[in-house]
């Protein structure tokens, strides 16, 4: 798999000495809610996930999985892209352990691997699919935060495993570069950087 790489974070293939993080990531409630893992998830299920079910993905060319982590540290979160049925079109999905959130790591990394997964040099794909279960409000501001459309026309849903209604968005390409994807990062990060440099002086003036 190709190496990618933000502001903040290296994304690279999940492995070995990563199966700790994932399991204690995947015991959270959110988690398990929303998104289609084992449940109870368990350290057989991590070992699974970083010895088997990565590698057959890159070998098979059927989908990858980016980890998200500072420096060398242990993963934070994963990103997937999975090749679709129709040609040029691949869907997308993530997620992010409890303890990292609220530091805009997936946005940044999800930005990254949207924009290279969409650009004609990197896995050169046309359309992008995002999916979020109805009540999954957060997914579906992290899917448009990045460019994803959502409507409600029919066939913009779906029955899900479990029967659940999902929501289904799209990004697609050429409109979607690596600088647009990248810059609307760069564009939240700094008004939350400013929201907490003005709360940081509200708070610093009372006494």
């Amino acid at each position: 798999m190709i190496a990618l790489r933000t502001e903040r974070l290296c994304l690279d293939a999940p492995r070995e000495s990563d199966i700790d993080a994932v399991y204690r990531a995947c015991q959270d409630a959110d988690i398990l809610r929303w998104i289609p893992l084992p449940n109870p998830y368990t350290v057989e299920s991590a070992e699974f996930f970083v010895r088997s079910y990565v590698p057959h993905g890159e070998a098979s060319g059927a989908f990858t999985v980016w980890a998200l982590r500072i420096d060398d540290a242990p993963l934070l979160g994963v990103v997937e892209v999975r090749r679709d049925r129709t040609a040029g079109s691949a869907s997308v999905g993530c997620w992010l352990a409890a303890d990292a959130r609220g530091n805009g790591y997936m946005r940044e990394g999800l930005a990254r691997v949207v924009a290279f997964a969409l650009d004609a040099n990197g896995m050169a794909f046309t359309r992008l699919r995002w999916e979020h279960l109805d009540g999954n409000s957060a997914s579906r501001r992290l899917a448009e935060s990045v460019g994803f459309v959502f409507d409600e026309e029919p066939g913009s849903t779906r029955a899900f495993g479990d029967a659940r209604p999902a929501r289904i968005g799209y990004l697609r390409a050429p409109a979607n570069d690596v600088r647009a994807a990248e810059a609307r990062v760069r564009a939240a990060d700094s008004a939350r950087a400013t929201r907490r440099t003005r709360s940081a002086g509200d708070g610093a003036g009372r006494g």
